[in-house]
């Protein structure tokens, strides 16, 4: 659940009480849909053991054991699974079968808890597909279905795909030895004024403007416009405490310049986590902690990777003796002293700081997320 104003000391300790949830533009319950799995994996037989499922990007399967993935089942859960009339559907490559169904065809794959696979033939997965639609076959507008495999000999190297995208090999007889699924939001229609706000003040060298948000094709824009060092800035309406927060964003190319995931309460320097990374192919990533009044954690790292060229996962964990730092869900590094204990707004921007040269955009450039949750 998101949460709400409430007057006073109540509202404090509320924040500290409530757990972490994703958010989106519009004001659906954040929560209300999810999904659930099963599979049958070599030797150990159908997981989980306990007739139950694993939800929201827990692992199933193995790493590290060599051990392959039959078949799997997936459905979804919450209450909008049961009262808006989604499906998920799915499509396997299977060892010596092929795709189940035409990988084109999305109103032909398996759906809804089908057993997806082959049964006593010992048979690896070696790819699959996901799909969200609504109760007319269309792909679904608020909601994403996001996915990851763990191949034979290539490991977890193909990343995050999503809404129907190939995840696995098909023609190389590698076996899919795990899987994550999840269920993120997207940005649909404008900013809910309930969870979300514009900023129009200055910050080093940027002015931001209202005028250079906006929500376009379930994306979050953030827009330096040419020639300028202009940009724009999000907060969530509300304090937020501990708990996970992440993003998937592609950065701007916009050098002299950083895109800013961050918490934050006035005053300057009281309480603040930050991530913060360069707006430029080779980019460099900066983590940071404020706490009474001071400067308290700072490190930075090299990224091995161009965050302008895609979308990649940024995360904090915030808990009340650490916090962890990750990018594509590779732990980078751990905070344990100095760590604020206030609560704070999670905010996101991309600005030009005084203490890099002055070099306006010479073309309009935008920050893209695809996601926020937490």
């Amino acid at each position: 659940m998101k949460i709400m104003s409430v007057a006073g000391l109540l509202s404090v300790l509320l924040f500290w009480l409530v757990l972490p949830d994703p958010i989106h533009a519009l004001a659906a319950t954040p929560t209300a849909l999810g999904v659930g799995y099963r599979g049958h994996v070599q030797d150990y037989g159908d997981l989980p053991t306990d007739n139950g499922v694993i939800t929201d990007g827990g692992l199933l399967g193995t790493t590290g054991e060599g051990k392959r993935i039959e078949g799997l089942t997936v459905q979804l859960t919450g209450a909008i699974a049961a009262t808006a009339d989604y499906n998920i559907r799915y499509n396997v490559h299977i060892q010596n079968e092929g795709w189940q169904a035409a990988t084109d065809e999305p109103l032909s794959w398996k759906k809804d808890g089908d057993f997806a696979g082959s049964q006593g033939k010992s048979q690896r997965l070696e790819a699959i597909q996901l799909q969200l639609t609504d109760a007319n076959g269309a792909p679904v507008t608020d909601y994403a279905v996001e996915y990851r495999v763990h191949i034979q000999d290539y490991g977890w190297s193909q990343g995050w795909k999503k809404d129907g995208a190939i995840a696995g090999t098909a023609g190389e007889s590698k076996r899919l030895e795990a899987i994550q699924i999840r269920i993120v939001p997207k940005f649909t229609g404008s900013l809910d004024p309930a969870v979300f706000k514009t900023s129009s003040h200055r910050l080093g060298q940027t002015q931001f403007k209202p005028e250079n948000v906006a929500v376009n094709d379930g994306q979050l824009m953030i827009t330096i416009p040419a020639g300028t060092m202009a940009s724009g800035e999000v907060s969530t309406t509300a304090l937020q405490g501990y708990g996970s927060y992440e993003i998937s964003m592609k950065l701007p190319n916009a050098p002299s310049s950083i895109t800013g995931f961050f918490l934050y309460a006035a005053p300057d320097y009281a309480q603040e986590i930050d991530i913060e990374i360069y707006n430029q192919p080779d980019g460099k990533i900066m983590f940071t902690s404020y706490a009474n009044g001071a400067l308290t954690q700072s490190l930075t790292k090299n990224l091995s990777f161009d965050p302008t060229a895609d979308f990649h996962h940024y995360r904090i964990d915030y808990q009340p003796d650490t916090i962890d730092f990750y990018v594509d869900d590779i732990l980078l590094t751990r905070f344990s002293e100095g760590i604020p204990h206030n609560p704070m707004y999670l905010m996101v921007n991309a600005w030009f700081p005084d203490w890099l040269a002055k070099r306006p955009a010479p073309q309009t450039q935008q920050l893209l997320i695809d996601w926020i949750r937490y």
